[in-house]
């Protein structure tokens, strides 16, 4: 976990620049707790703060090459860096750390753009070519590291977080209504945007190239645009084989560093999976970690067990209660940056904690599986309302659906019935986005949001991002656009962001996700729907692969997603920060929240009478109280922290007069 902050044309003096850059690392410096960087030119300023995973002793950044032409700074990893480099000194480059950050620097110089089709990874960069006066901002794949940008009054400003945007005085703190309310809609924000008004996300996969005052977003990754990416395999027993051999040289490249390792345990096929092949992998007892969370419908405890005895791990399971999220939720949406809907990065954070505390840097996860494999109800559902609208009858959907659902149950609570009658009531509709118009649909966002346009609106914006991202979209399988959807919405917006990105920062740990490696994204996207979706099983063809590695009873088990108190751990009770947050002032300094809606909706789930509060309410509920909180202490009370940078400051160089590009503290 690193971050970078920094800024192009400025047009400031010396002084003012290294001012400005220190404040803008200082908002960001929870990201990298071992050391700080900083490079300076008149044309070009740029901080980072790093976690080191990688060469710790000589992997500083930033980097300049040795002819002083080109500046990088890195945050996040490149798994393949050790064959990268090795190709590099093959045509003559030399190296002078083991780090992965110089190979990237070294690739971008010797390959240009060409570069990133190379690369393995998870990353957010930074390159510099002084020379040309060219800045290059890069994101991986599928988004597991962030960037974000933004342009005002003549100079070009970019950070890992927004609250390093937010650090420079000419960047505006203003939430984007329209904005908020797609991403209250989506559960995350439309790829490439953001919440603030005038700061947009690199998208994955993409690149942003700043040339003479003009930047131009360009997409480089178009591996699961077309499904003839991978030749499928000719056998469901190949196709088993050829996944085994992808994901468990994913493992391999995932378990590079230089520190103590470890897995989380959920009790599902995913992390089982990922834990099973890591453990085959290394020559020690595997470090594993699972969450015990307060009041869950479901013991998830005899499946950690039953995964935990088969490994022989040294595990620890770390409980997470009520308490613990009504108290850490505020601190969590700062880290996060976005409305919330489920209360799951709490979890995640006190997970984080308690890996740091054991000595652990480098923790491995399952996330990506479901939306490769179609593990969610939802694929199921697109499946058969795909086949009701093909013969233009809904007749004997439910009897058909019900038999499909299970994690749905949990935090839905419709029956099949009245799933059905959602889109018999609809069926004259656009169903380009399929069975999630129904979670997309049903919380009370409208109402609570006063902002131009609507639904409609809303979806055209989303789609207009996955036809041009994926230009087959509509012609795909409900199935297919269904995973697409979960994988540039849940999966990236929300999991890989406020999961995987976001819960580690300030615990010195880094997630590192298998599934999400291109190798295996794209094999599972040439297989055939029906071998992720047999009947009413899903990840299929995941579950027979590693069916004789695992206990039984976590290959068989139908998907269970972690459930934590979420609304009923956040009412209004007595004067603590809730009752502060949903004030009619506070209300009020939003902007564009509607105040009668707002009532409407505490009032309503004060007063739910079941141990949760009902599906949509409780979850509109949590959305409310994180705009809320963005709005205190993102926009109105935002505070650049105090932090000792200079204690840490391993590189600081002058890009004006520095002739070999290095100057060590």
């Amino acid at each position: 976990m690193c971050g970078v902050v920094g800024f192009i044309d400025s047009g400031l003096r010396k002084d003012q620049r290294l001012d400005l850059v220190r404040r803008g690392i200082r908002a960001i410096a929870h990201r990298g707790p071992d050391e700080v960087g900083l490079y300076d030119s008149s044309s070009f300023t740029l901080g980072t703060v790093r976690l080191s995973v990688i060469d710790p002793r000589l992997g500083q950044q930033p980097m300049v090459t040795p002819d002083n032409r080109y500046i990088a700074g890195f945050n996040g990893e490149v798994f393949n860096y050790i064959e990268l480099r090795s190709e590099l000194e093959s045509h003559g480059v030399r190296f002078k750390t083991n780090s992965d950050t110089e190979v990237l620097l070294h690739s971008l110089a010797y390959w240009g753009l060409d570069a990133l089709s190379r690369m393995n990874g998870q990353f957010g960069f930074v390159f510099y070519d002084k020379w040309e006066d060219v800045l290059i901002l890069g994101r991986d794949r599928f988004g597991e590291r962030p960037m974000f940008y933004t342009e005002q009054d003549g100079t070009f400003y970019f950070a890992s977080e927004i609250k390093g945007l937010f650090a420079f005085p000419r960047v505006p703190r203003e939430l984007a209504p329209d904005k908020v309310r797609r991403a209250m809609r989506y559960w995350s924000p439309v790829p490439g945007e953001t919440c603030f008004t005038g700061i947009d996300a690199i998208p994955p996969g993409h690149i942003l190239t700043v040339r003479d005052g003009q930047a131009e977003l360009s997409k480089y990754y178009h591996g699961i645009a077309r499904q003839s990416t991978v030749a499928p395999p000719k056998s469901f027993e190949e196709a088993k084989i050829g996944l085994r051999e992808v994901i468990r040289e994913s493992i391999r490249l995932r378990l590079r560093t230089d520190y103590s390792l470890g897995t989380y345990i959920s009790g599902g096929i995913d992390s089982a999976v990922v834990s099973s092949v890591m453990n085959e992998l290394i020559d020690e007892p595997l470090t594993t970690f699972s969450i015990d969370a307060a009041d869950s419908p479901v013991n998830e405890w005899p499946y950690q067990r039953a995964m935990v005895d088969r490994l022989g791990s040294k595990h620890t399971r770390i409980p997470v209660s009520r308490a613990q999220v009504r108290e850490r939720f505020p601190h969590v949406v700062r880290q996060c940056e976005q409305p919330l809907h489920f209360t799951a990065p709490v979890a995640y954070g006190v997970l984080a904690e308690q890996v740091g505390l054991a000595g652990v840097r480098v923790i491995l996860g399952g996330e990506g599986s479901d939306e490769l494999f179609a593990g969610y109800d939802i694929a199921k559902e697109a499946r058969i309302i795909e086949a009701c609208l093909g013969r233009g009858s809904f007749a004997g959907a439910a009897a058909e659906l019900a038999p499909a659902l299970n994690d749905v149950l949990y935090s839905d609570g419709k029956s099949a019935d009245a799933i059905i009658r959602f889109y018999t009531d609809r069926s004259n509709r656009d169903f380009t986005l399929g069975p999630h118009l129904r979670r997309f649909e049903s919380e009370p966002v409208d109402e609570l949001i006063d902002a131009a346009g609507g639904v409609e609106d809303d979806h055209a914006v989303l789609l207009r991002r996955f036809r041009a991202d994926f230009p087959d979209f509509e012609q795909r399988s409900a199935v297919d656009r269904s995973m697409l959807v979960d994988m540039h919405t849940f999966l990236i917006g929300y999991g890989m962001t406020c999961l995987g990105d976001r819960a580690g920062t300030g615990f010195g740990v880094e997630g590192r996700y298998p599934f999400m490696d291109s190798h295996v994204v794209e094999y599972a996207a040439a297989l055939p729907v029906e071998w992720k979706l047999n009947g009413v099983r899903e990840k299929h063809i995941l579950r027979e692969a590693y069916a004789d590695r695992l206990p039984p009873e976590i290959v068989d088990r139908p998907k269970f997603g972690m459930r934590l108190p979420g609304a009923e751990a956040l009412l209004p009770d007595g004067d603590d920060w809730v009752a502060a947050i949903l004030t009619p002032s506070a209300i009020r300094r939003v902007g564009f929240l509607v105040p009668a809606a707002v009532d409407r909706l505490v009032e309503r789930v004060t007063k739910a009478e079941t141990p949760r509060v009902p599906y949509p309410f409780g979850d509109a509920y949590v959305h409310l109280l994180s705009v809320l909180l963005m709005e205190e202490f993102l926009i109105h009370d935002f505070q650049v922290p105090e932090v000792d940078i200079d204690r840490i400051m391993m590189r600081n160089i002058d890009g004006d007069h520095d002739p070999v590009g290095t100057a060590a503290r």
